[in-house]
């Protein structure tokens, strides 16, 4: 049992000490074994942990918030009210943190074990006002401080109790998993929900329906996503009917909105259709918007013809007979089809999920984007008119799912549509798209969404969508889902265009304009839209739609000389730098993924592969990078076949020390769900740079850049809180223990009257109060280093014995007090 002193009798020896610090040589009969423990930089620890011999500073509210810094890595514990913890029976249900936030700075909730706990985060700004909130169920939660300030942050046990990590840190590497967080501040409709559910639903908690509790299917059927609407005021009602508590919400934190209250009650009801059994999945049906920036209409010539070597590529294929006929889904606003320089014979009828053509107000409110992206893909060309599509033959499918914005709902109907799949127009086209156009994106992950696009990819339709234009450095969804080609955008220099969302899902870029002069961006189709008559016009736009709608040009002249070409063909061409030219780094980088869309390029690499047969086994790697940043401790790595046959990974290298790869979720073959761990313990402060290298048994391999950087230490500051040092038999039986306090960021400790014998010493926290070290989300450390515990021998006094310690990813296991 632990004991509250600084020393304790061990079974070994009655007068073996453990002393904090200080003291003079050994006891009568053992030796001395001493060292101390330097705390990682940033670290912090909640004033009011679940150990029973740490103080308590409460900082439950926001007036008593505990100041913090960003970046930073904290460590804490909540307790909801009426569970077992040193707080009683009022719990501690919330932490409050304070610190000055940099627009786009982002809080990471962690926490081990989301079957026993159910912890959630705000981030309210300095007025009271929630600004964001992420309410999920699945261990990780996520907000982000939309502009410079002071914001407070509060981690709030919705239900159980846990200790948790909470990361501050300027931007931070997200798989779909992370993603799928529920955050208030997404972009979508109140009081909808988009469902998949199991083929019958049994009744919920109190023997009712989704109908009893009022909530409504729109559209859609079970074993595909379904519209479900909360009708007004019936969000209460049906998360009590679903078994779930109101949390509370202090009086000093109010919505800014009564619709910002709503968006909260439908993310409520999310949360607990989550945790039922026949939901499959639920989901915001989150607003999509068209991915551009207009400016007045001009007409000039299309640079970004001869940037894509385009005319070269017209010299091989302009997308015409004989070759072969190609049909790209425009998934957007619609078309003007009476357009002069689109040729009405290659445009298909165009199917509405959006705007029923007996509202008078829909075209009041049209927005001429999708005309803007069709002409950019297949205007009618050498026509002594007007522009030139990139591709002369293409035949345009037109789906309008967008006025202005649209939802993701009708977003995924008519992506459904186009695919040839069910869908609620109750229609299919004949022939289904070949290539799909997504100019557009919003909102979060959706796991309805994910499913679908994966559908659409395996009947081997190329889906491209646009990276995002907030200039950040997370492309945006849906480009960001694995199934999807994102593009992002570059200016007539080549660069990365300031707006253009760059990271690791991204996979290469094209020309979108930066309009310095109107004639900097990208010309195509537009309408003069008088109010009261249209009539065809031209216009420059930029945007990652513009480079969007480039991209699936160029690959509607590759689909006609190779009809073949499908997803797979596409990657492998795209990663082997067939497609592009590089216009960063050697290979794949974040700023332009595989570099920009050379059409004359592209078309003679799809020319060559006209070949039927099976695609040569090839590592696919997601991410395409690995960046720790300042406070990451731990990253997710898939590796797939990307193409046929069999393949087996034989080897993951890296020649840095501070990293290190263990499978997580991985078949026989070594495919599957790798775990990295960016190990700071013996680095230096500054910024490293390293690769892994990933050998399959066919001899492919593939390089993914990682990256970690270290801060400088502020001993006044970093800190664990309390600290318990284990002495360790061989056989890692705890032979002594001491408890310390740091000393100007450092620990000391010291055992006398150490018998000889071979020993280990670790390190950790019991912030959760369960008496162990060293697992779930407790701070730990082992001599010499975390994650290579060494034995020694004492067989003299051993003294400087130091080590780190740090807050470590989630484990099993750890040791006992």
């Amino acid at each position: 049992m632990r004991r509250a002193s600084a020393w304790i009798a061990l079974a070994l020896s009655s007068a073996l000490l453990a002393v904090g610090c200080g003291g003079g040589g050994s006891s009568s009969g053992g030796f001395v074994v001493s060292g101390s423990l330097e705390v990682q930089a940033l670290h912090h620890v909640d004033s009011d942990t679940n150990d029973p011999q740490s103080q308590v500073f409460r900082n439950n509210d926001l007036t008593n918030a505990q100041e913090v810094r960003v970046p930073a890595i904290i460590g804490g514990f909540v307790a909801s009210p009426l569970t077992d913890s040193r707080f009683g029976s009022a719990g501690d249900p919330d932490d409050v943190f304070v610190a000055e936030f940099n627009a786009g700075d982002q809080a990471l909730l962690e926490f081990p074990d989301p079957a026993r706990a159910d912890l959630d985060l705000y981030l309210i700004d300095d007025t009271g006002m929630v600004v964001d909130a992420s309410i999920g169920i699945d261990g990780f939660e996520r907000v982000v401080a939309p502009e410079a300030g002071r914001y407070y942050v509060r981690v709030s046990a919705y239900s159980g109790q846990s200790a948790y990590h909470l990361r501050l840190d300027s931007s931070q590497m997200l798989d779909p998993a992370h993603a799928a967080s529920l955050r208030l501040a997404d972009d979508f409709v109140p009081d909808e929900i988009i469902v998949r559910s199991a083929d019958e639903i049994r009744p919920f908690a109190l023997g009712k329906s989704p109908a009893d509790m009022g909530l409504q299917r729109v559209s859609g059927a079970p074993g595909r996503e379904q519209l479900w609407r909360i009708p007004g005021g019936h969000a209460e009602a049906v998360i009590s009917s679903l078994g779930l508590h109101t949390p509370s919400i202090s009086p000093a934190v109010a919505w800014r909105t009564p619709e910002q209250a709503a968006r909260y009650e439908t993310l409520r009801v999310i949360k607990a259709l989550r945790g039922q059994p026949d939901i499959v999945s639920a989901s915001p049906n989150y607003h999509m918007t068209p991915m551009l920036t207009p400016n007045d209409p001009d007409w000039h010539l299309q640079w970004f013809h001869e940037a894509i070597n385009l005319p070269q590529a017209w010299d091989i294929t302009t997308g015409e007979a004989p070759d072969e006929e190609v049909v790209v889904a425009v998934v957007d606003t619609g078309v003007y089809r009476e357009h002069e320089d689109l040729d009405e014979d290659r445009l298909f009828p165009t199917q509405r999920f959006v705007c029923d053509p007996e509202d008078s107000t829909c075209d009041e409110e049209r927005s001429w984007h999708g005309t803007h992206v069709t002409g950019i893909i297949g205007a009618a060309t050498d026509n002594s008119l007007g522009v030139a599509g990139v591709s002369w033959g293409v035949d345009i499918l037109p789906v309008w799912t967008l006025n202005g914005t649209g939802t993701l709902n009708d977003t995924l109907q008519g992506i459904r549509y186009a695919a040839g799949l069910p869908n609620d127009s109750g229609t299919k086209p004949s022939p289904r798209a070949d290539i799909i156009n997504l100019s557009l994106g919003g909102g979060g992950y959706s796991a309805e969404a994910d499913e679908l696009l994966q559908e659409v990819r395996e009947l081997g339709i190329l889906v491209v969508a646009s990276s995002g234009n907030d200039g950040t450095s997370t492309v945006g969804y849906p480009a960001a889902y694995e199934s999807v080609l994102a593009a992002g955008a570059t200016d007539r220099n080549a660069d990365r265009a300031w707006y253009s969302n760059y990271g690791p899902r991204l996979d290469l870029v094209a020309p979108g304009g930066v309009m310095i002069h109107s004639e900097d961006g990208i010309l195509s189709t537009w309408v003069n839209d008088t109010g009261e008559t249209l009539a065809s016009d031209y216009a420059f736009l930029q945007g990652t739609s513009m480079s969007t709608a480039v991209v699936s040009g160029v690959l509607a002249l590759g689909r006609a000389v190779n009809p073949e070409l499908s997803p797979g063909l596409l990657l492998e061409l795209l990663e082997s730098g067939a497609l592009t030219k590089d216009l960063g780094p050697t290979g794949w980088d974040p700023e332009t993924g595989w570099g920009e869309i050379d059409a004359y390029q592209a078309v003679q690499a799809f020319a060559e592969r006209t070949d039927t047969g099976e695609l040569a086994p090839r590592i696919s790697v997601t991410p395409q990078v690995l960046n720790f940043g300042f406070t990451g401790t731990s990253l997710d790595l898939r590796l797939r076949n990307g193409g046929d046959g069999s393949l087996q990974i034989e080897d993951i290298a890296t020649p840095a020390t501070w990293l290190t790869v263990e499978p997580y979720d991985v078949t026989e073959d070594g495919l599957g769900l790798y775990r990295s761990y960016g190990q700071r313990d013996a680095l230096s402060p500054g910024d490293y740079e390293s690769r892994l290298r990933i050998t399959a048994d066919n001899g492919d391999q593939r390089d993914i850049p990682v990256g970690i950087r270290v801060a400088e230490r502020d001993p006044q500051r970093d800190t664990v809180g309390r600290v318990y040092v284990l002495l360790l038999d061989r056989d890692d039986r705890v032979v002594a223990q001491t408890a310390l306090e740091p000393e100007y960021g450092t620990y000391r400790y010291r055992f006398e009257g150490v018998p000889a014998g071979d020993y280990r010493v670790v390190a950790g926290t019991n912030i959760a109060g369960n008496d162990r070290i060293c697992a779930g989300a407790e701070a730990c450390g082992a001599w010499p280093q975390h994650g290579a515990r060494e034995t020694f021998r004492v067989d003299r006094d051993r003294t400087g014995l130091d080590f780190g310690i740090a807050w470590r990813p989630f484990t099993d296991g750890g040791f006992p007090l």
